[in-house]
């Protein structure tokens, strides 16, 4: 994998440039002004992928397991979270193929438009969960007496299937938005929904993204304050141990654990929301040579913009991978069920043993041979 391409690369009898017609012309113009964007792209992007595709499989599989869920009643939402953030990676790297790395992953029809709906679909997935945890924290700290209905150990795989199924609703107008071009070979956005100004396109797409990744992450905030709050005030966190089969410090390190997935979740998209609302008003400059595009004021400013938008979208990508680092470090439970499982694949890679017993079995053997 090349990251170091530079702009020597390109030959300067192509530097007169006649418009920036496709995205081969688009990516050439960046290389060449503000490559340092293009090589974070390039090298930061395959070491999500790595660390967030095994930490999310590792994640998924500690919270699904039976004694997690049944100390733990967030445990399917968490769960529930690192499949999605999974399947977003797994989307994102024929995203990535496509640009900057121009395979034409997306280009075949059908699967452009089944794909722009997946990943957005999972995306909104994302925040959701989010949501749906947060709000169920908020309900047990704030009006534990309210709360015995939403809080349920059954009432959580229904809220996750809601939270799919909404999800899929926002995101299916994009398999309509988007097709494979009949001349280019090339998966975009009709033309036909982006002709005229204040189009269906512009008004849904504006209106989804600023709802999901504006809206909802202000209303967590919201709801993580309230928490905080009420732990300030109270002094110890109001919730019943009857309801929860754990113990109130078990209380405490889950709401600490679901905090902070919240909080960094909000650190991360704000960002980019922020970066997609200025995006209509950033334009690229008038036809001139390649080589005299860094003097001109307009395309100055569109470099500087793509450059942060760039940094930003690959700093705030990383709440899709870093969520197992944030329950190692505040849950308890979750460490001891990881030094588990890594206690048991070594055991087994040493074929010392074939299975690894629980904690409680171990003990009631130990008991009997004494």
């Amino acid at each position: 994998m090349n990251c170091t391409m530079g702009p020597d690369s390109f030959n300067e009898t192509q530097t007169n440039i006649t418009g920036v017609t496709n995205i081969n012309k688009f990516l050439e113009i960046m290389e060449y002004h503000v490559p340092f964007a293009l090589r974070i792209n390039k090298c930061l992007t395959p070491i999500w992928y790595l660390v967030g595709g095994i930490g999310n499989i590792v994640s998924a599989r500690i919270w699904l397991h039976p004694r997690m869920k049944a100390c733990n009643i967030s445990a399917n939402y968490l769960a529930a979270l690192a499949i999605a953030d999974f399947i977003y990676l797994f989307l994102h790297v024929f995203y990535e193929l496509e640009n900057p790395w121009l395979v034409g992953t997306l280009d075949l029809p059908i699967w452009c438009e089944v794909w722009n709906m997946l990943y957005m679909s999972v995306q909104y997935l994302c925040v959701l969960l989010v949501l749906a945890f947060t709000t169920e924290r908020f309900l047990s700290v704030c009006h534990p007496f309210k709360s015995e209905r939403f809080s349920r150990k059954t009432r959580s795989p229904r809220v996750i299937v809601l939270s799919f199924v909404v999800a899929l609703l926002f995101g299916c107008p994009q398999a309509y938005f988007w097709q494979v071009s009949e001349t280019e070979s090339v998966c975009f956005v009709r033309y036909s929904i982006t002709s005229a100004e204040g189009s269906f396109y512009t008004i849904y797409t504006w209106g989804s993204e600023m709802i999901m990744f504006g809206v909802i992450p202000l209303v967590v905030l919201s709801l993580n304050i309230c928490v905080l709050l009420r732990i300030k005030t109270a002094g110890q966190l109001n919730i019943r141990a009857t309801r929860t089969n754990q113990p109130g410090h078990a209380s405490v390190t889950t709401t600490i654990t679901l905090l902070c997935v919240s909080f960094y979740l909000i650190v991360t998209t704000l960002p980019v929301t922020i970066t997609f609302a200025i995006q209509n008003n950033m334009v690229l400059g008038p036809l001139m040579p390649l080589s005299q595009m860094g003097d001109d004021p307009v395309w100055t400013a569109y470099f500087n913009y793509y450059s942060a938008r760039t940094i930003i979208k690959e700093i705030c990508m990383s709440h899709h991978v870093s969520n197992l680092f944030i329950y190692y470090a505040t849950s308890k439970s979750f460490r001891k069920r990881t030094k588990e499982c890594l206690l048991c694949a070594s055991k087994n890679k040493e074929g010392e043993t074939r299975q690894c017993p629980s904690l409680l079995l171990q003990t009631k053997v130990q008991a009997s041979n004494q």
